[in-house]
């Protein structure tokens, strides 16, 4: 039995001599620190070209002053508003945009909507990026010239 009396105790055919024991436990903990000394590192260099989320906020970044707000029609999840510098403000869908929308964010499937010029739209409105969200859909950030800019 490996537990009589509330004692644990290995049986006598596995261990001969607690060296024996040692030696093992020894060899696989240095195993473990070996592989972790070298798989973190890998991963770590591998992972770093997969940083889409921060990638495609700088992109956005880039594109926007930090002063404007970045309407978001019906985003559905997306971590890449935690790291854009502009303030977001969420919106259902295109027609709910204000009239003073300068930079709107939309996912492809509703570029159709957002290209069309109607009662709700904002008019002129024009693409200036496609950036791919972690899970690789697109979405397309759009621009709104002002009147009195451009």
């Amino acid at each position: 039995m490996i537990c009589a009396g509330n004692a644990l105790r290995c049986p006598r055919r596995w261990m001969k001599d607690k060296r024996v024991w040692a030696k093992m436990v020894a060899a696989f903990v240095g195993l473990g620190l070996v592989i972790g000394a070298i798989g973190y590192p890998v991963t770590a260099i591998v992972l770093r070209n997969r940083q889409q989320v921060k990638r495609a906020a700088a992109e956005i970044n880039a594109l926007m002053p930090p002063n404007e707000t970045l309407y978001a029609v019906n985003p559905d999840y997306q971590p890449i508003f935690f790291y854009v510098k502009a303030p977001v403000q969420y919106v259902s869908n295109v027609k709910n945009l204000p009239r003073d929308v300068h930079y709107f964010l939309v996912r492809s499937a509703d570029e159709v909507d957002a290209l069309a010029t109607g009662k709700g739209a904002p008019l002129g409105a024009r693409p200036i990026a496609r950036v791919h969200d972690y899970s690789k859909r697109e979405m397309v950030l759009f621009r709104v010239p002002s009147a009195n800019k451009d």
